[in-house]
């Protein structure tokens, strides 16, 4: 075991970045899956200042892999905006570490979430308890966010309406798809008078990994405003998405 002084003085990671051109989508708004990227750099920041980086975990047997997340847009980042990205540990259940994020422009709230992470043996990919983590984690904040719930997403009538085979492109340094990727598979295979549409909630479960090679067939069920979007392995699913528009 790597010897390590954790730093549990730290109950908000803060960081700001720049909404770039490549961010956006046609409509000059922030793409969801840029959204998701934010979440993940200022939560990867967040293990960083308190002495966890990734390579210093991996080194040592454990990664932490994004299971859930739900995010509430209240406006879409635009391109140039300046982001003040914050996240929070908010407590564990079952498998699950969670965490609070905010995104904010010129002190307004954007975009707020939780998402939920486990902890996993990279080699093995079996996942490990919170009670089995060496390193003890700063107090839980309690901090208001309007992001429902990440809970599980059903479709009661699916149509497939698309498959994804999975590229080097997709991957990340984990070796499997990339988080955010799954949201630009989801997005892409929606109606454009349907993605034309602003988001209000967007909700993501990661199930299982897809990695090089495989194929992601993907089903949706679009009733009103909620579109409900599954991909699915050989046998398996792969992810569960549930995007509401307002």
């Amino acid at each position: 075991m790597g010897e390590r002084q954790i730093r549990t003085d730290i109950s908000v990671s803060s960081d700001s970045s720049k909404v770039c051109f490549y961010d956006c989508d046609y409509k000059k708004r922030m793409k969801i899956s840029s959204i998701l990227k934010a979440t993940a750099e200022i939560a990867g920041k967040d293990y960083a200042d308190k002495g966890l980086e990734h390579e210093f975990l991996w080194e040592n047997g454990y990664v932490f892999l994004l299971s859930r997340i739900s995010l509430h847009i209240n406006s879409y980042p635009t391109e140039s905006q300046m982001l003040n990205s914050s996240t929070w540990e908010c407590g564990k259940k079952g498998a699950m570490f969670f965490r609070g994020y905010d995104i904010c422009v010129d002190g307004n709230v954007c975009v707020d979430g939780v998402s939920g992470w486990v902890l996993v043996n990279p080699e093995t990919r079996k996942i490990i308890r919170p009670a089995s983590f060496p390193w003890l984690m700063p107090q839980v904040m309690d901090r208001k966010i309007n992001a429902l719930p990440i809970d599980k997403v059903t479709i009661d009538n699916e149509v497939q309406v698309g498959e994804h085979q999975v590229k080097m492109s997709d991957l990340d340094a984990n070796g499997h798809v990339y988080n955010a990727n799954y949201a630009d598979i989801a997005m892409n295979l929606l109606p454009p008078e349907v993605y034309d549409r602003d988001v209000e909630n967007f909700k993501i479960n990661f199930v299982n990994e897809a990695k090089l090679g495989d194929t992601i067939k993907v089903y949706s069920e679009i009733s009103g405003s909620i579109a409900k979007i599954i991909g699915k392995l050989p046998d398996r699913i792969c992810f569960e998405t549930e995007i509401m528009f307002k």
